[in-house]
Formats: C-alpha cells, sequence, structure tokens
C-alpha cells in the first residue's frame, strides 16, 4: 500500500519485488508514518543503507536499533523486519541480489562468505570514515541511477555495484557501529587508499576533501602529515612508480 506525503511516494506495508535469476535489483523504500510490516523472508539476499530515519531491526528473539547512515547485509531467507521510529520514519535502499550469484560456484561466493564473517548477522554497520561513507553512498546511487535509466548493460552494472559494496566490506571498510570513533585521520587514510587504486585518474584536492568532510587546507595538512609529501608529490610519485615498473615487464608504458 503506497500514498503520497509532501510530494513524495511513500509506502505503508512492504514493496513486493522481484529479482530475476542471477541478477540484482535496487529498492527504494520510503515509510510512511504508520509503516508495518510482519516477520517474513526473502527469496534474496539485501544489502541496505539507512539513508533517512531510526527504527529497529527485528529478528528471531531479538532486535537491534538503526538509524540514518548504517548499512546492513541480511541473508536470503532470514526471517526480519523493519519497526520505525514513529517520529523518525526510515528511507532504506536496498541492493537485492539473487541467492544464484553467492551459490558455491558463483564469482561472488568468496566475497560474499568473506563479508558475512566481517560482522554479526542483524547489527549495523557503518562506515570507518567520512571518504570511506561517501564510497558507500556513491554505489548505492550508482545502483540507483542504473536501473533508473536502463542503458545497455544496466543489470551487469547492478550486479557489479553489488560486488562493490561486498567487496568494501570484506576489506573491513565497515565496522559494527558499536566500535565506530569518528576520526579524521582514518578518512584521508581511506583517501591515500583510493589514490593507490585511481591515481592515474584526474585527482582534486577539493573533491578528496569533501569525501572526507574536511576544509582543503585540513585535508592538505593531515595528507602530508601521513606521507610526508603533498598531494601532488605524492600523484605523480605513484604515476612513475607504475611507469616505471610497466617498463621494466613489457617494455612498454601505455599497454
Amino acid at each position: 500500500m503506497k500514498n503520497r506525503e509532501a510530494g513524495k511516494l511513500v509506502r505503508q506495508t512492504p514493496a513486493p519485488i522481484k529479482v530475476p535469476t542471477g541478477q540484482t535489483r535496487v529498492l527504494e523504500s520510503h515509510h510512511a508514518v504508520g509503516f508495518e510490516m510482519e516477520i517474513d523472508h526473502w527469496e534474496f539476499h539485501k544489502i541496505c543503507w539507512v539513508a533517512i530515519g531510526q527504527g529497529q531491526l527485528e529478528f528471531s528473539d531479538s532486535s537491534t536499533h538503526i538509524q540514518r547512515n548504517d548499512f546492513l547485509v541480511l541473508p536470503a531467507d532470514w526471517p526480519h523486519r523493519f519497526i520505525d521510529d514513529p517520529n523518525e520514519p526510515l528511507t532504506l535502499v536496498m541492493i537485492c541480489v539473487d541467492q544464484a550469484l553467492t551459490t558455491a560456484v558463483s564469482a561472488l561466493n568468496s566475497i560474499w562468505s568473506s563479508t558475512l564473517k566481517k560482522g554479526t548477522l542483524g547489527q549495523a554497520r557503518c562506515a570507518k570514515s567520512a571518504f570511506h561513507h561517501n564510497a558507500f553512498v556513491e554505489d548505492f546511487r550508482e545502483g540507483l541511477r542504473e536501473q533508473l535509466n536502463r542503458e545497455t548493460g544496466w543489470q551487469i552494472a547492478l550486479t557489479g555495484v553489488a560486488q562493490s559494496l561486498l567487496i568494501r566490506m570484506a576489506r573491513e571498510h565497515c565496522v559494527m557501529r558499536e566500535s565506530f570513533k569518528s576520526n579524521s585521520i582514518a578518512a584521508v587514510r581511506g583517501s591515500i587508499e583510493y589514490l593507490d587504486q585511481h591515481f592515474n585518474e584526474a585527482q582534486r584536492i577539493e573533491d578528496m576533501a569533501e569525501r572526507c568532510d574536511l576544509s582543503p587546507r585540513r585535508f592538505t595538512t593531515l595528507f602530508k602529515a601521513q606521507t610526508g609529501q603533498t598531494f601532488s608529490h605524492y600523484l605523480n610519485e605513484r604515476r612513475i612508480e607504475y611507469a616505471q615498473q610497466r617498463l621494466r615487464q613489457t617494455g612498454h608504458i601505455l599497454y
């Protein structure tokens, strides 16, 4: 059941969703005041972002508090339900992954298993820094864009989004919320890890600082404290090292 509230489509009950075999879909669910659902299980896995609001995730004989910017990993056939705070209804963005993508013979099996081992089932996770949080959120938004636009290859792109999120979780870019501590140093460290993988792309201090929720000046100070180099010198050094490595291995730089 759905209605409109303040110009936005909101739901009183869970939205039906069908995930084709071997594929991934995205569901954005805006809960109305008074949203209700029964404990149930679904035939697909869910990777959830609590975009707005707070409430409870109830499962078996227990529950856990969830709030804005939490992340959840909910396996298929695991009974649960969301209970909204009546003063702050939830908006959830869910990447729904068919079980066939995580079977023993599938490409996602090992990363799915690793992700489950990194946390306690049903417990809320959060990104370990502002930089990592923004990377998670961009993945969810990319999934929404792909499903909305439905350009060539969008189904494959959605599975790529799920894979990216699982890799981030398996690499411990998020932690159990009770152990989280806001840390600007961790955010800058995350940006350094990102640059080590994306040094061949155009990078701007202003963009990195924004993703760390820091001013460019503060970001620059912390970056130099951790690397001993300026932003541009660090990038140039990574690029030179890579070019030298390519020359040694292949005799070429570009391919």
